[in-house]
């Protein structure tokens, strides 16, 4: 089912006829239909990432990127499919830029119909065709490992060990040291025998995460009446006026008119380059 409403897909097709595929991308990037498809993606994916998995309580726009999974360098008639959208945070999709993860390499033709909905396509766990959690696991989403190809390839494509790694300079025993800290803190050390460090990771893990889905259901319920509202405002939307809009992106700038300069601002002109003023006029500076 795609999540762009019925109106939108019709004023999506008419202004791609209209304009043609490079301009229609111009106006998808900055229309309507895209802040309301961010905000639909967020709440599918409870605020997480979409390559990462991290949790950011927002649904301002200015905070979620919209990632083109097959990137618009390569397929740019999939800049608005609907099945190549999801969100994510800037740190991933900088990272990703125009990756190209489209199976088989070297590339297929570019030029392909219709977004592969098959999971094999892909060199990464797709958004929404992949089960992120059967190719990653992580250690509080600091420490990322994959015992599968496509975890490993998405772990190299948005340098997701980075941060913590390489910036932080942690590493596996150190972040699980300090979660075992925290576990002991939050259990006031009432265990009578420290519990397996995997079972300690687990239930740190689900703890957090709960916590996190707690707050993105708030969040989430305060964005259901702003979806709705919209929706509306998609329905009321005129085709025309979208059709307009791109053609004004296509038309080349308007040149700004030439400024008429009178004979004292002229005068003045050659005066405040050191020109001895009472030898001109302004029918000398045409002349010349």
């Amino acid at each position: 089912m795609s999540r762009f409403l019925d109106c939108e897909i019709a004023e999506m097709a008419g202004v791609r006829a209209d304009v043609g595929e490079e301009v229609f991308n111009r106006w998808f990037d900055k229309s309507e239909i895209k802040g309301r498809l961010k905000k639909v993606c967020m709440d599918e994916q409870g605020l997480r990432c979409c390559y990462c998995r991290k949790f950011d309580n927002t649904t301002n726009n200015l905070i979620w990127d919209l990632e083109h999974v097959l990137c618009e360098l390569y397929y740019p008639q999939f800049f608005a499919s609907d099945d190549n959208l999801a969100v994510a945070c800037k740190r991933c999709n900088n990272a990703k830029k125009h990756e190209d993860v489209l199976r088989p390499q070297p590339r297929p033709d570019p030029r392909i119909e219709e977004v592969p909905q098959q999971p094999e396509c892909y060199s990464i766990p797709h958004p929404r065709f992949d089960a992120w959690s059967d190719h990653l696991s992580h250690v509080n989403y600091q420490i990322y490992s994959s015992d599968t190809d496509k975890g490993v390839e998405l772990m190299r494509v948005c340098k997701l060990n980075e941060p913590a790694v390489d910036q932080a300079g942690l590493d596996h025993e150190s972040v699980v040291a300090a979660i075992k800290t925290q576990f002991f803190q939050i259990v006031d050390n009432a265990v009578s025998a420290p519990p397996p460090d995997e079972e300690i990771l687990v239930r740190m893990a689900r703890g957090v995460q709960n916590l996190e889905d707690e707050r993105a259901a708030m969040t989430l319920a305060g964005l259901a009446p702003k979806l709705r509202a919209l929706g509306r405002k998609a329905g009321r939307r005129n085709m025309e006026q979208s059709i307009a809009e791109a053609r004004a992106l296509a038309a080349p700038p308007a040149k700004p008119p030439k400024e008429k300069i009178s004979e004292g601002r002229a005068l003045s002109l050659v005066a405040s380059v050191g020109g001895p003023r009472a030898r001109y006029s302004l029918s000398d500076l045409r002349d010349n």
